[in-house]
């Protein structure tokens, strides 16, 4: 890449930064994913931060126009001690390209947060009680006439000018925080304690069990507990809270595999290190803060995420997404690979669970299989759904070779269930609730799915991929990804179902063109290179050398 011209426009008004980036686009990014960060360093602290960007149309070419409205004293986890300069890096595709040229400095007191001490008025929630349904109208207007926005809105009016609201959520975290802080003054760290903490139930080949399994059998010495409780925090009673939160204050470690609500509403004591495995491997929908504004994202006074201390990732390309997510330095993201990976390198795991499948489902051993694994729409748990419609399981058979079996794989959360006809009751099956995507993957020919990070799994093991994106644009816009979708993908995308028959019956005659493969090794060397089968050990050595005292 040439050197990027560009020119920047800042106006800083009561701690708002109102900041723009400009730039000529070059010609070797012509139709290429273009994204821009502004990335505020403080020594060796940094925060980056995610722009809005545009590219517009000009008589002189296109250009590339970024622009972010940022609370400053928001941006650090804690107030900056020192100089504070900001500069900007360009991603296009895969590539990071850093614009450090032109630094400029922001005052360090620009940063500084008021601190919040709410202290609790029963005579202000009282009145605030009695002026509730006129707060619920104010805002039902305010909010489009959206009641949940409403309601959300209102509560926190009340929960500022009382300190108490409505909200068991809210008052289990309050309470979580305070036994929190109780616990610290009174007790020390254990400096051999491990806690793995998760509100969901974790899979037995999953990163949170595989690193703990490693140190129950390779550091003796290292004390392990648990609390891991499927109850989303406003249903845990106060039992559970004070027990949670004596494990977090007494804890040296604190493991996690993915969002903990509660832990980020206390101010984590400087002996206690937390390190967050993350469930998902590479990086392909944008999360995290990535999306503070979006529908379904933080805001940016949000203190989500940003007290972790070691984020493992499965490359180096993907570190500064994960920074950029998780509003940390990218120092504490490190391409240390990723544990449940590492059974996709076993091959003695891999036959065996070959075998055990094949004695489960005969059909599948005589047969061409397909997996259909496509990922969820909707915001989440709740409202979670597939469009069945633009899957017609029969006629997608009927246009496929005699010996293809067909497995149905949705996402946990999707609860629907495809009709299939009694001619194809033989040779399709719905393993959604039954077995592991992974192991699936194990006795597939094709995978077929649409923006699921499955893909980075299925790269590992050289399986042939195909993209049914029907739906692109909608969910570009409810979602977004960090790249380009048609440069990501190491396969064909398809977006009508009759090309998506017709094709995925070619790639089952072993139709997969030079290009395709050479797509594929590229991904793999792009999202995947500290991936090998070793993930769990290095990741459980980094722990134990640097966070634990034994």
């Amino acid at each position: 890449m040439r050197k990027i011209n560009y020119r920047i426009t800042v106006n800083i008004t009561q701690k708002t930064m109102k900041l723009g980036f400009r730039a000529k686009m070059p010609d070797e990014m012509q139709g290429k994913r273009i994204r821009v960060q502004a990335v505020f360093t403080q020594r060796q602290v940094e925060r980056r931060f995610p722009m809005e960007v545009v590219i517009e149309e000009g008589e002189v070419g296109d250009q590339i126009r970024a622009d972010a409205e940022i609370l400053l004293p928001y941006v650090f986890y804690s107030p900056p001690r020192h100089k504070v300069n900001v500069i900007f890096t360009l991603w296009c595709g895969a590539e990071e390209i850093c614009l450090d040229d032109q630094p400029f400095p922001v005052q360090k007191e620009l940063f500084a947060r008021a601190e919040i001490v709410r202290k609790r008025n029963l005579f202000k929630f009282g009145l605030c009680s009695l002026g509730l349904p006129f707060l619920l109208v104010r805002d039902y207007f305010k909010e489009d006439k959206n009641f949940i926005k409403a309601a959300k809105r209102a509560n926190d009016t009340v929960y500022r000018i009382s300190g108490y609201n409505y909200s068991a959520r809210q008052q289990n975290t309050d309470y979580f925080a305070a036994r929190y802080r109780k616990y610290i003054a009174k007790n020390k760290v254990n400096p051999n304690q491990i806690l793995f903490l998760s509100e969901r139930e974790p899979e037995k080949n999953g990163n949170l069990m595989l690193v703990k399994k490693w140190f129950e059998e390779n550091e003796p010495e290292v004390e392990i507990t648990t609390f891991i409780n499927t109850k989303t925090v406003d249903q845990l009673r106060k039992k559970e809270l004070r027990d949670c939160a004596f494990k977090c204050a007494t804890s040296a470690v604190i493991i996690l595999e993915d969002f903990y609500p509660q832990l980020h509403s206390i101010q984590k004591r400087s002996e206690t290190k937390i390190v967050q495995l993350w469930h998902a491997c590479g990086a392909f929908k944008t999360f995290g803060l990535t999306r503070m504004g979006k529908q379904g994202g933080a805001p940016q006074t949000s203190m989500n995420h940003r007290n972790y201390d070691l984020v493992p990732v499965s490359s180096d390309t993907v570190r500064d997404i994960y920074a950029e997510a998780f509003g940390i330095s990218g120092s504490k993201v490190q391409a240390l690979g990723v544990p449940r990976t590492d059974l996709l390198f076993d091959w003695d795991y891999e036959e065996k669970k070959r075998e055990e499948l094949y004695g489960k489902y005969p059909i599948l051993k005589e047969n061409r299989v397909i997996l259909f694994a496509p990922t969820f729409r909707g915001d989440g748990n709740k409202d979670a759904y597939y469009p069945l419609e633009a899957f017609d399981v029969n006629h997608f058979m009927e246009r496929q070779p005699e010996d293809t079996v067909l497995i149905l794989k949705n996402h946990p959360f999707v609860k629907q269930k495809f009709t299939v006809d009694a001619q194809w009751q033989d040779r399709v099956l719905d393993l959604s609730g039954e077995e592991h995507i992974n192991d699936l993957m194990l006795i597939s020919n094709l995978l077929i799915t649409d923006y699921s990070s499955s893909v980075f799994e299925a790269a590992i093991l050289e399986l042939p991929m195909l993209f049914y994106a029907f739906d692109e644009k909608e969910y570009m816009d409810s979602r977004d990804f960090y790249f380009d979708y048609s440069q990501f993908t190491p396969g064909p995308v398809v977006t009508d179902f009759e090309a998506l028959c017709e094709e995925s019956a070619a790639m089952l005659q072993n139709i997969v063109s030079a290009n395709e493969q050479a797509d594929l090794k590229k991904f793999r060397e792009t999202f995947l290179n500290t991936v090998d089968g070793c993930s769990t050990e290095r990741i459980c050595r980094k722990i134990k050398t640097n966070y634990i005292n034994i």
